[in-house]
């Protein structure tokens, strides 16, 4: 069963398992070939953003748009092409009990109810595979987290931060990076165990947590290491961030299966250069991070602020 919620700024609120127009067999015959044409393009992609451009620019040839935008609260994703105007008409999608998020089409003058129609019968050629690029979407999602701690894993960061890198060099916004790991943390598997191990990473990562802004990215590298990605901001407000955790995570004092457990991080922090690869980006944070535990750990050194340490600036 298909459902199509549709509100408009011109027309009333419509439900029907499929829409329903008089054509004759010409018109219909050409419709039908012009809905095989869009399905057949709508099904190369199993990627949500690509296909919702593809639906964009198919439909805009075939009916006068000025965009569209897409939201689905699970898995939440959000996505506009084209241009926001005066005049909407939304539709909140669903194949059978599976909802399938909410789709507004916009434009400078208002739909009229035959173009209303036109929308309705294009928009069924989109629901499958908006539904399958929507299970591939969920399950990348789900590939890129790590299991014990709900953030995002290394495969996440490696994709991330080479687009994150791409779009600093096109816009020109600053873009940081903090390494840390939790210090000695070897010896507290050793004497507390790998359970109570878990604790400290978990307790870890929602001090850290606690500590950044919405659009600061938090992946777990591997192990006890961690890697916070930090948009527009510079070396000093990285190094700033990084102490924060760092303090943060000192005053710590956990409780796992009646033990308590206190332990430290060490962090290299880095911001992007005009010559920086995603690559040596990250080298440069890593190697601060090494540094760090050189001189005694329980620190954050900065690659290129000074002064170096920034407990002591």
């Amino acid at each position: 069963m298909i459902t199509l919620k549709s509100e408009s700024d011109n027309k009333g609120s419509i439900t029907m398992a499929a829409p329903v127009q008089a054509f004759d067999r010409t018109e219909l015959d050409s419709i039908s070939d012009d809905h095989a044409r869009l399905t057949r393009v709508l099904q190369t992609t199993l990627s949500l953003p690509l296909l919702l451009e593809l639906f964009h620019a198919e439909l805009a040839e075939r009916l006068p748009l000025d965009g569209l935008s897409y939201t689905n609260p699970e898995p939440p994703c959000e996505y506009r092409h084209g241009r926001r105007a005066r005049h909407t008409c939304s539709y909140r999608l669903a194949l059978g009990d599976a909802a399938l998020g909410e789709l507004v089409f916009y434009r400078g003058h208002a739909f009229s109810g035959e173009e209303v129609a036109r929308l309705e019968n294009y928009l069924c050629c989109l629901l499958y595979p908006l539904r399958n690029a929507l299970l591939y979407h969920d399950a990348l999602a789900q590939a890129h987290k790590d299991p014990l701690t709900g953030i995002r894993n290394r495969a996440a960061l490696e994709e991330n931060l080479a687009s994150e890198v791409a779009l600093a060099r096109r816009h020109g916004p600053e873009l940081a990076l903090i390494v840390f790991d939790l210090d000695n943390f070897k010896q507290i598997n050793d004497t507390h165990g790998h359970q109570r191990g878990d604790c400290a990473i978990k307790a870890a990562v929602e001090a850290a947590l606690g500590c950044a802004r919405d659009s600061d990215n938090l992946y777990r590298y591997g192990g006890e290491e961690f890697v916070m990605l930090l948009r527009n901001t510079d070396a000093r407000g990285a190094c700033m961030l990084a102490e924060r955790i760092r303090s943060s995570i000192e005053n710590l004092s956990i409780e796992c299966d009646t033990a308590r457990i206190s332990f430290t991080v060490s962090a290299g922090v880095a911001s992007l250069r005009s010559e920086d690869s995603a690559d040596s980006l990250f080298d440069r944070a890593d190697q601060a991070l090494l540094k760090a535990k050189e001189k005694g750990r329980n620190r954050v050194i900065c690659a290129n602020y000074m002064p170096e340490e920034v407990a002591q600036s």
